[in-house]
């Protein structure tokens, strides 16, 4: 049971040091990727919520937290 054990944890640590071989560039292109997906899923979460309330006069008090995420994700 403890030879399993630290085998499986030996395992789980060399996956581990696996992604600290790519250079700061890939690390900084896969962050930018990330980011950018996420303004994506923002905007289109902000877009369905426009969608939703569409009509309803608290429509900007409702989709406020989508708004004010995309401006933070537009300015930097």
């Amino acid at each position: 049971m403890v030879r399993t054990f630290f085998v499986v944890m030996m395992a789980f640590f060399l996956v581990g040091l696996v992604g600290c071989g790519s250079s700061p560039e890939e690390r900084k292109a896969e962050a930018d990727a990330e980011i950018a997906e996420e303004k994506v899923n923002i905007m289109k979460k902000y877009s369905e919520c426009l969608e939703k309330f569409e009509g309803q006069k608290d429509v900007s008090e409702k989709c406020a937290p989508y708004k004010e995420a995309s401006e933070t994700f537009i300015e930097k």
